[in-house]
């Protein structure tokens, strides 16, 4: 007697009868979407999601900034390779990421330009965002059909199995490392006085007659792994394009190839980063009155 091969076309249950002699029998089946992800209802960060009819995610909105949007954390349904496809919404990126049972990411992030990987060992969850890439963001309106599914082939787009899954708001973790031994008086006559009025946020107030020399008073360093990275800040004090104030970084490879300045005034946008550790620092180049609070971010945003 041959196998019976049954293959299912669409998610759902059914059952399937057999018979034979004067036996039959009822076997139940549940046909699993490929689709692997789990969302739903979502809202913050400015943006909102709801789930269409046809189980794709409807966004609309205004996120309040860059690299903020919304997430869903899931257990993680497979092991071994799996492929990212999907479509976006102009202005809007989304991404993949692995997580351990202590919630820390494992691996590369994946996304439509890193969509096959395989599964790291360890993994028990998968958390999924949406967020703005725009500089200043604008107002949204779109679906999203995004999938994740065994295999390294994209098939088309079929609803995930669970819609309902409530998400929330997100944000890029800002890895910029503090600075310490604050507060500090930079110059003098009097000086600037460096304080930092909350976790990360530094405020310059006070004045000089002659230049601050500062290259070496605010420095400090964060340890990075191999991706891309974008240094910003929240309202640079005198422009991003200003060498009177801002931020300038070195980095030196775990490798020990040449080190090289890869972050500094009109040069803030994404790099690609190999391995390394990241020197930063803000610096003071100013003469008269100085009034100006910032707070610098670092993002790994692939």
């Amino acid at each position: 007697m041959g196998a019976l091969s049954i293959t299912g076309i669409k998610p759902g249950s059914t059952s399937l009868k057999l018979t034979a002699g004067k036996i039959t029998k009822t076997v139940p089946i549940t046909v699993l979407s490929r689709n692997l992800l789990s969302y739903g209802p979502a809202e913050g960060n400015g943006l909102t999601a709801t789930v269409n009819s046809d189980g794709s995610l409807h966004v609309t909105g205004t996120a309040t900034g860059q690299w903020r949007g919304l997430s869903w954390t899931f257990p993680c349904p497979v092991q071994g390779t799996v492929k990212v496809s999907g479509t976006s919404i102009a202005g809007l990126s989304f991404n993949i990421k692995c997580f351990d049972a202590k919630g820390q990411q494992l691996g590369d992030q994946m996304n439509l330009g890193n969509s096959v990987m395989a599964i790291p060992a360890g993994t028990v969850s998968l958390f999924l965002n949406v967020i703005s890439n725009e500089a200043t963001p604008t107002a949204k309106g779109g679906d999203l059909r995004i999938q994740l599914e065994s295999g390294d082939t994209a098939h088309e787009w079929m609803r995930p199995d669970n819609t309902s899954l409530k998400g929330g708001g997100y944000e890029l973790a800002n890895l910029y490392p503090r600075v310490t031994g604050l507060p500090k008086t930079l110059g003098s006559a009097p000086g600037v006085m460096v304080t930092e009025p909350s976790p990360g946020t530094y405020r310059f107030k006070g004045s000089t007659t002659q230049k601050v020399d500062s290259w070496d008073s605010l420095t400090c360093s964060v340890h990075v792994d191999a991706g891309t990275y974008t240094l910003d800040a929240t309202d640079w004090p005198l422009g991003n394009d200003s060498w009177l104030m801002g931020i300038q970084a070195h980095i030196s490879h775990d490798d020990g190839s040449e080190g090289a300045n890869v972050f500094g005034p009109r040069n803030y946008g994404p790099k690609t980063l190999k391995t390394g550790t990241l020197q930063c620092n803000i610096f003071v180049n100013t003469t008269g009155e100085v009034d100006k609070t910032f707070t610098p971010r670092l993002y790994k945003i692939d």
